[in-house]
């Protein structure tokens, strides 16, 4: 489209310095012809016949024209040489050129190319434009050729990544994650492939974690199946008898089972975003009091000291009092089955700008760098075997973490192992759910 377009708009300016070219050789062959008839006519010995003149000119070089004057009465007045009529018959090329004075037609110039076959008065400019016109179609030619070439290469160096980018989406398609396509160079396709290679490493990761979550799950809940169902079992193979003990053992199994599937049902409803929240104004430090006073024995009966450092002067915030209180209580739980006896466990809440932040610090054992990233995880578990034999399920801080973020918060971690961790969160002071994570809570000050 581009050169077609130039070849057109080309031709039109060949054609327009053509017709422009052509005007100035005429203008200046007829300001010659007229010199050239004035000395004629200045030779002559007066009006005459036209039988007389000189067919030389100044210089002795033959001219190339006959030229011919005849007056406003179309008398001969001047020619260049003897002629004879046939030479301006009708059907013989010659110019008629008209002599005029002050505005007055005085006479007619005529003018005859000596040979017609060597001199000629076809004008130029249509020659020019030809061959212009040839050249320009050769030259749009070539230069579409090499446009052509140019654009072959380029496309194949496009078409070949995305091409590897097709196969590589169909493959995943399929259900093979594990897909890299080699990036080159930092354009748009560079970046394309990059963010396909990010975009396969995160599914791969996704697919891997739900393997494993699967793999967890189904172990949590194989342990207290395959205790329920031995108690079952023997009792009735006669091995035991349906005594209380038996009966609350069994109980426990179920409680646990229970336990650990509302986790699951809760967990799941908060990350898809449809946690139901019952949002009033509590104060802070009444909220921080009666969850403190709550673990208070079980930390006393371990041995550890349960301290607070809050004031009373802390805002009411908006929250859900019920799902705040089970955050805490997690973190509480943790602190406590991880801090030996002879510890000491700080809840503190402090209030900055239009946050409250609250943190709980234990002296425990504390988690390695490596695990700190994962803390927060489904199921993970940095210390497995100690986790399963105190009963928890490995879902408390993933639930205490969509809990704090379903209000607007955030939540975070510091440990160092043998000194201690730092379990913090953040609630805004007024909060107002926006988002499609809060659109079922339920806002009531």
């Amino acid at each position: 489209l581009s050169l077609g377009g130039l070849t057109l708009f080309a031709n039109y300016l060949a054609q327009r310095e053509g017709e422009r070219f052509q005007s100035e050789v005429k203008r200046a062959r007829d300001i010659q012809f007229i010199r050239e008839a004035q000395r004629i006519s200045s030779e002559q010995s007066g009006p005459g016949d036209g039988q007389s003149g000189n067919p030389q000119t100044g210089n002795g070089r033959g001219l190339e024209w006959y030229l011919l004057i005849k007056d406003s009465d179309n008398r001969v007045v001047g020619a260049s040489q003897p002629y004879e009529l046939p030479v301006f018959g009708e059907g013989n090329q010659a110019w008629m050129i008209p002599l005029w004075v002050e505005r007055e037609l005085v006479g007619r110039l005529m003018v005859r190319p000596m040979n017609p076959n060597e001199t000629t008065f076809d004008a130029p400019s249509p020659r020019l434009v030809s061959a212009f016109r040839s050249s320009l179609l050769w030259t749009g030619l070539v230069a579409a050729a090499l446009g052509i070439g140019v654009i072959i290469l380029l496309t194949r160096r496009i078409l070949v990544p995305v091409r590897q980018l097709t196969t590589a989406a169909r493959e995943v398609g399929r259900g093979q994650l594990s897909q890299d396509i080699p990036t080159k160079g930092n354009d748009e396709i560079g970046k394309l492939a990059q963010t396909f290679n990010r975009m396969t490493r995160e599914l791969e990761e996704a697919e891997t974690e739900r393997q494993r979550m699967l793999a967890d799950v189904a172990h949590e809940l194989r342990t207290p199946l395959t205790n329920a169902q031995g108690y079952i079992e023997a009792i009735r193979d006669g091995l035991k008898q349906p005594s209380p003990q038996t009966i609350d053992a069994i109980y426990r199994q179920i409680l646990q089972l229970h336990r650990l599937i509302d986790d699951l049902r809760l967990l799941t409803i908060a990350e898809s975003g449809h946690l139901e929240l019952q949002l009033e104004s509590q104060p802070v430090a009444d909220l921080l009091s009666s969850v403190v006073d709550a673990f208070a024995p079980r930390a006393q009966a371990k041995g550890i000291t349960l301290s607070r450092d809050y004031s009373d002067g802390l805002p009411a915030i908006t929250l859900d009092r019920s799902r705040i209180s089970q955050v805490l209580g997690n973190l509480l739980e943790n602190a406590i089955i991880h801090t030996p006896s002879g510890g000491s466990i700080a809840v503190k809440a402090l209030h900055l700008g239009d946050r409250v932040v609250i943190s709980v610090e234990d002296t425990g054992e504390g988690i390695p760098s490596e695990a700190l990233p994962r803390v927060f995880d489904r199921l993970y578990r940095h210390d497995r075997s100690r986790n399963r034999a105190s009963g928890g399920s490995g879902l408390g801080l993933s639930i205490a973490k969509q809990l704090i973020q379903a209000h607007g918060g955030a939540v975070g971690v510091e440990s160092e192992v043998g000194v201690g961790t730092r379990f913090y969160f953040s609630l805004p002071v007024q909060f107002k759910p926006q988002t499609r994570t809060h659109a079922y809570a339920k806002h009531s000050v």
